[in-house]
């Protein structure tokens, strides 16, 4: 089902394919989020004043 490309990359970041599956999800929906905010902030810039900078921060340290 999975190339040998792909199952190289799971052993390279040494999960599963369901942990990985749920973590590129939760990784999808937080940069999602983080792009909603920056889009409200362009026109309201008094909101979301550090949300997309956390969101990203959390990703990146997610990945420790």
């Amino acid at each position: 089902m999975f190339s040998k490309q792909c199952k190289l990359h799971l052993d390279t970041v040494g999960e599963t394919r369901w942990q990985h599956f749920k973590q590129a999800c939760w990784v999808s929906w937080q940069l999602k989020k983080a792009a909603y905010a920056c889009f409200i902030h362009a026109f309201a810039p008094r909101y979301f004043t550090t949300y997309a900078s956390e969101r990203c921060k959390e990703v990146l340290e997610s990945r420790k």
